[in-house]
């Protein structure tokens, strides 16, 4: 036990490390959204404004690290040992849970978590202790224990920035589109440079709140005060009793500089956003930085306090001097802020954030991330009939004349802008001032509940939510909610557990837990990479779509959708013919795949479609045609799979003998037409295929004689309910597939000798 501690400072340490890499991933979303969503500039040159301003933000950050010694719980009612147990297992929990999230994409608060980490690893050994026969505490003491109307306090704050910023952004949002319209630019010149200057004032005021103050706070905890400090100190108190003065002219200085950028033709909402991410950047870094450095700087002091103590019995030593001011070093900061940096160039998990946001507020269509549901859709219906109530109180004329405001321009614009510049600052703005309110009225809240649903609000100011999209929208946004909501109670009870776990077994717990994480870890990125590399973007560089390019691409989909069906259909008659259970799931499973493939196909089908070539309609008529049979062939393979698996995994009845012959005949059959649809797909030429297939009609008329088989064996008893209905599914869908891959083949044969026609067809031989 000589080397535990000091090896637990050491795993505090590179777990920090860790938490500053999952936690800048997480919170990412916050100040890179609106940047990437307007599409402001290239990415390169807004992480380079990210980065300055992370940069900035670290080294202003007054290190402070309340919450994290005694904000949460009482260091005075606890030993040495459990205050390092603590740690750790907020750490621990910390890391895995932000991971989580991450892997599944959505953003929650880093805030959130260890607030309740703190709690519930506190309130674990809390319990142990007065549990214990040597205490035998009454339950009321917890209250000593922990600083339980504080948490309250901070959670209620935090949590109520939710409905307040949704509504602040929804609210302020839909009287700037109104001023502005979606056709801004005419506008840039006077309501462009008013705008402008109200925004840049509120987020330099943001800037100073967040960086000055914080900056203040940490110099006046120190032994001395500089030249600098000094300036600052004074200039703080001039701000707060010229409030007005100084608004005023910050609000002058602004407008001056955007009316230069105005006259010499530069789009100053560019400026705008950049200047906002830059501040968001740097209030998040400044702020945000010790919800993952907190921890082991306080877990570092701890060790610290009980060394000079002469180390005495960790399990006896109280940590009554934990309760004191701590100043974190500035390279601390600095060595924290690289680290950030670093992961926001290099992380590809950060791009699966922000995608989610900007998924849920984007104006144009696209596929939709989430799924509706009843809650969802009671929500929209609600708000629909409420709506049409709402609007009967004011004049047709006035509405009329508002709506001209709100109809975007009929212009082809890139798809991945996913909103324009106006609303990019509205996000960045209200966020800002929201923050620096509640810093000034010194309330807690979240940066990551803020800056989400501002966004959500101008969303849907903007009618992104408008009734093609709505119920996923909504659905989106309440499972972004929940999860923010299960993130405290996950955080307090995986604290709790791991804690109690740490406080028991020590040594070997710790052990376990580190290979806990190793291993989550390299699961998570294991599959992320995974995902990535299944996912290949469909038409992606493709404006005109034609004839040719369509064939071709097609090729490309259908090859491996074929391959993996054909597979899965000669599994579903194995595994049913062996009563293999294992061999049904895997088919199951693997069909669930393509099922999921095929959905991406699905939700881009109109995007690909309006890229059809106005002269060369055909192309896109073809492409539709080609996505109708394969969805009729993926829909038959999923009742296939589906009703062979439930068969088995209810242990009804087996197939008689003559019905397994018959299926694993018609399994050759079915095999041998896969065969010929896949080397078209293949050869990318129809010459040599004659239509009708002879394998077609052997097939049909194999699965009729097997159809009338089994209704005899219904006559004359043979064959039970269950048995028959799943003879049935499988013969009938069997022929649906047939059928389409039939239809296939003649839509390739039809439109290649369209191509043959016209020019020789020497760019189908790749």
């Amino acid at each position: 036990m000589k080397f535990f501690y000091p090896s637990i400072i050491v795993v505090l340490f590179l777990l920090s490390i860790f938490d500053l890499i999952v936690g800048l991933i997480n919170d990412a979303v916050n100040f890179l959204n609106s940047a990437i969503g307007s599409q402001v500039s290239s990415r390169r040159t807004i992480m380079i404004f990210a980065s300055l301003g992370i940069l900035l933000g670290a080294f202003l950050s007054s290190g402070m690290m309340e919450v994290a010694r005694k904000g949460v719980f009482d260091p005075s009612y606890f030993y040495f040992s459990d205050i390092i147990f603590i740690f750790l297992a907020v750490m621990i929990s910390d890391i895995l849970l932000l991971d989580i999230f991450n892997t599944l994409g959505l953003p929650t608060s880093t805030t959130v978590s260890m607030v309740f980490c703190l709690l519930g690893g506190a309130f674990s050994i809390a319990m142990i202790k007065m549990s214990s026969p040597l205490n035998n505490e009454p339950f009321h003491h917890l209250t000593l224990y922990i600083k339980a109307e504080k948490t309250l306090n901070i959670s209620i704050g935090i949590f109520l920035s939710i409905i307040i910023s949704f509504t602040s952004g929804a609210f302020i949002h839909y009287f700037i589109r109104y001023l502005f319209s979606f056709e801004y630019e005419s506008k840039l010149k006077y309501a462009g440079v008013i705008w402008a200057a109200i925004s840049l004032s509120g987020m330099t005021y943001f800037l100073i709140v967040k960086g000055l103050h914080s900056t203040l706070q940490g110099f006046i905890n120190d032994n001395y005060l500089t030249g600098f400090s000094l300036f600052i100190q004074h200039l703080i108190k001039w701000i707060h009793h010229n409030f007005f003065i100084f608004l005023l002219i910050l609000f002058l200085t602004w407008t001056i500089v955007a009316k230069i950028f105005v006259s010499l033709g530069y789009n100053i909402l560019k400026f705008v956003v950049l200047y906002g991410t830059f501040s968001l950047a740097m209030a998040f870094a400044g702020n945000d930085l010790v919800n993952f450095i907190g921890i082991p700087i306080a877990g570092i002091q701890s060790y610290n306090i009980w060394k000079e103590a002469g180390s005495p019995p960790a399990e006896k030593f109280n940590m009554k001097s934990l309760s004191g001011n701590v100043q974190v070093p500035s390279l601390v900061l600095i060595f924290a802020g690289m680290i950030m940096i670093l992961t926001l160039w290099f992380s590809k998990k950060t791009k699966n954030i922000t995608s989610t946001e900007i998924n849920l507020s984007r104006q144009n269509e696209g596929p939709e991330k989430f799924l509706s549901n009843s809650f969802s859709r009671g929500i929209v219906r609600f708000f629909l009939c409420f709506g049409n109530s709402f609007f009967k109180f004011f004049p047709k004329r006035l509405l009329v004349r508002i709506e001209k405001n709100f109809k975007q321009k009929k212009t082809q614009k890139k798809e991945i802008v996913a909103f324009d510049l106006v609303r990019a600052s509205a996000n960045l703005t209200i966020s800002s001032i929201l923050i620096s309110i509640a810093t000034v009225q010194k309330l807690p809240l979240s940066t990551t509940f803020v800056t989400f649903m501002v966004s959500m609000g101008t969303s849907l100011s903007d009618r992104a939510w408008d009734r093609e999209s709505a119920v996923y929208r909504v659905s989106g946004v309440l499972k972004v909610i929940r999860g923010w909501f299960l993130t405290g109670l996950i955080a307090f009870t995986m604290a709790g557990v791991t804690a109690a776990f740490l406080y028991f077994f020590k040594a070997w717990a710790l052990y376990s837990l580190i290979f806990l994480i190793v291993f989550v870890f390299y699961k998570s990125y294991k599959n992320y990479h995974k995902k990535i590399k299944e996912e290949k973007p469909l038409f992606d560089i493709i404006v005109n779509m034609t004839l040719e390019t369509t064939l071709n691409k097609t090729f490309d989909i259908l090859n491996p959708i074929l391959e993996y069906i054909e597979v899965i259909y000669k599994n579903s008659i194995e595994g049913i013919t062996q009563e293999n259970l294992k061999t049904l799931q895997f088919s199951r499973n693997s069909f669930l795949k393509v099922k999921e493939n095929f959905t991406n196909i699905q939700n881009s089908l109109t995007q690909v479609i309006r890229k059809t070539k106005k002269s060369e309609p055909i192309a896109g008529i073809f492409y539709l045609q080609i996505y109708n049979k394969t969805k009729e062939i993926i829909e038959s393979s999923d009742m296939i799979t589906n009703h062979t698996l439930f068969h088995v995994i209810n242990s009804h009845k087996p197939l008689k003998y003559q019905q397994k012959k018959n299926l694993l005949t018609l399994e050759d059959l079915m095999i041998e037409h896969f065969n010929i649809i896949k080397k078209i797909t293949i050869d990318r030429n129809c010459k040599k295929i004659q239509l009708p297939c002879p394998i077609q009609n052997k097939i049909l008329k194999k699965i009729e004689e097997q159809m009338n088989q089994q209704v005899m064996g219904i006559i004359y008893k043979k064959y039970g309910t269950k048995n028959t209905f799943l003879m049935l599914d499988i013969l009938l869908q069997s022929k649906k597939i047939t059928e389409s891959v039939e239809d296939i083949i003649l839509l390739y044969k039809n439109n290649l000798s369209h191509i043959s026609s016209k020019k020789d067809a020497s760019f189908l031989a790749f």
